[in-house]
């Protein structure tokens, strides 16, 4: 098994993570639908060259939110038009479950590949949600990528996140944590080709996002 890892674009992630995740992984980033987890697939879409799939929110506020969230981001300089291109598609409108063989059968070498969020096509017709994560992983596989699936935790949990969890290579639980200030912790609960890190990480979230080490949780 090879031990090339591919960087998340968040330093003390990829160091817990020894150094990365595989390339081909699909990565599932689970989280209430108000935290600040949609920087987590900001920072893999910054990494590399990748496209930005948005179910949710017009193409023209996640390019600027992007923009908005490396700005300041000094600890790597991912966001390079050239080298590093990252594609917002506007998909509120369309079928991305149609045809993800031809979809995904073009991706580049090492592209990222993000769905922001999954839970739209987690309550699409089950077979059809099943036939779009295979082809992804295929094509991601194919290309040596990363897939990210920003899966919003609700009240009414969609009918496919088990195949979502159940396909995830690596699984980032982000949770928040209220005591004397507001702070947030990152759980990986799974990673299907590698250690587990056995403690949780505290993120920052002041000019993206960042893994605070001065800091120690439970």
């Amino acid at each position: 098994m090879s031990d090339e890892r591919l960087s998340t674009g968040i330093g003390g992630l990829d160091r817990a993570l020894d150094g990365g995740v595989p390339p081909g992984s699909l990565v599932v980033v689970t989280a209430e639908a108000d935290s600040p987890a949609e920087r987590i697939p900001y920072a893999f879409a910054d990494a590399h060259p990748a496209r930005y799939y948005s179910t949710l929110r017009p193409g023209g506020a996640v390019d600027e939110a992007m923009a908005a969230s490396s700005a300041g981001v000094d600890e790597f300089d991912f966001r390079d038009e050239e080298d590093s291109p990252t594609r917002v598609q506007d998909v509120r409108r369309g079928d991305l479950l149609t045809g993800p063989s031809d979809r995904f059968a073009s991706l580049s070498a090492g592209e990222t590949v993000v769905v922001d969020p999954v839970n739209t096509l987690e309550r699409a017709d089950r077979d059809d949600y099943r036939t779009f994560l295979d082809g992804l992983v295929a094509g991601l596989r194919t290309a040596g990528g990363i897939g990210v699936l920003n899966a919003h935790t609700v009240p009414d949990t969609p009918a496919g996140r088990d195949l979502t969890l159940g396909l995830a290579d690596v699984v980032l639980d982000l949770r928040m944590l209220v005591e004397d200030r507001v702070s947030w912790k990152l759980v990986v609960k799974k990673c299907r080709r590698g250690s587990i890190p056995p403690n949780p990480l505290a993120l920052a979230f002041d000019d993206g996002v960042r893994v605070d080490e001065t800091r120690e949780l439970r």
